[in-house]
C-alpha cells in the first residue's frame, strides 16, 4: 500500500494546529474557530497530563505540586516526542528531564533516579515477553552459564527512590544503589531487589555469560578477599533469584 502524500497547504496546516496544541500561540486555521481549537487543546494536555501521573504515580505524589505542573507543562509546549505510543510518553518526558536538567532547576536531586526507576517498571510492564535461552533445571552453580529471565533491568541509582519517598531521608542518603526490576514470567508483576555493589557485579557478569568461577577468580583484582563464606552467600543469592523466577536454570553446551 503506498503511503499518501499531503499537499503543501495540508501539511502547513497540520503543522500550525499541531504548534497551538502545544503552546497555546493563536495561529489562524482555514474553517476553525479559535474556541474550538482551545478544546482540543485541553483535551489533548490532559490525556498527556493523565499519561505521565499514571506513569510516575511516585513522583506525581511527592514532588511538589507546582513543580510538577511546571514540567509537565514545559514537556508539553517544548519537548519534540519520539513515542509513537501513548504508554511510552514518560519515557520522552524522563529524556526532556534529564536534557533540561530538572534535577538542578528545580532543586530535585534525585529526579531523575525516580523517573529512571519507574519507567523500568512501566516499560517492563508493557514490553513484549522476550523469551529465556533453552535451559535444563539442574547443573553446577560454579561452572554452568546461567540461563536469566530476559524482562529486568538492572539500575544503578545515587540516591534510594526505590524504598523512600520522604525528600529529607533522600537526600540524607546518597551514595550508590543497585536495583534489579523484573517481571514475573507466570503473572506479569513487576517485582525489585536492592542489591550490594558485589552482588550486583555478579549479576551483571552472569548476565553476560561469565561463569561464577571465572567471576570469583577476578573478584581479588576488585580487593574483594574470596573466602567460602563468600562463595556460599553469593551461591545463596543466586538460589534466591531462582525463588524469584529471575535466574531460571542452567545453559548446557
Amino acid at each position: 500500500m503506498r503511503a499518501m502524500k499531503l499537499s503543501a497547504e495540508t501539511y502547513k496546516i497540520q503543522q500550525d494546529f499541531s504548534h497551538f496544541i502545544r503552546t497555546g500561540r493563536q495561529v489562524k486555521i482555514p474553517g476553525v474557530r479559535p474556541a474550538a481549537m482551545a478544546h482540543y487543546r485541553r483535551l489533548v494536555y490532559n490525556v498527556v497530563k493523565d499519561t505521565l501521573e499514571t506513569g510516575f504515580p511516585i513522583a506525581f505524589a511527592n514532588l511538589p505540586r507546582k513543580k510538577w505542573e511546571r514540567m509537565v507543562y514545559q514537556f508539553f509546549s517544548t519537548h519534540t516526542c519520539t513515542a509513537y505510543q501513548v504508554w511510552k510518553l514518560p519515557l520522552d518526558f524522563y529524556t526532556c528531564a534529564v536534557e533540561n536538567s530538572w534535577e538542578e532547576k528545580y532543586d530535585i536531586p534525585y529526579l531523575h533516579d525516580l523517573l529512571s526507576f519507574e519507567w523500568a517498571e512501566m516499560e517492563l510492564f508493557n514490553m513484549e515477553d522476550v523469551p529465556p535461552p533453552a535451559y535444563v533445571a539442574t547443573g553446577s552453580w560454579l561452572l554452568d552459564q546461567l540461563a536469566f529471565n530476559q524482562e529486568y533491568r538492572l539500575l544503578q541509582l545515587k540516591y534510594p527512590v526505590h524504598r523512600e519517598t520522604s525528600r529529607r531521608k533522600i537526600l540524607q542518603q546518597q551514595g550508590a544503589y543497585f536495583v534489579l526490576v523484573y517481571r514475573l514470567p507466570d503473572t506479569g508483576d513487576i517485582h525489585f531487589t536492592e542489591l550490594s555493589p558485589w552482588l550486583a557485579f555478579v549479576t551483571e557478569q552472569l548476565l553476560a555469560g561469565i561463569t561464577l568461577t571465572d567471576i570469583l577468580s577476578y573478584a581479588p583484582q576488585l580487593n574483594i578477599a574470596v573466602t567460602p563464606a563468600l562463595q556460599e552467600d553469593t551461591i545463596a543469592f543466586l538460589r534466591h533469584l531462582q525463588e524469584k523466577q529471575v535466574l531460571l536454570g542452567f545453559i548446557k553446551a
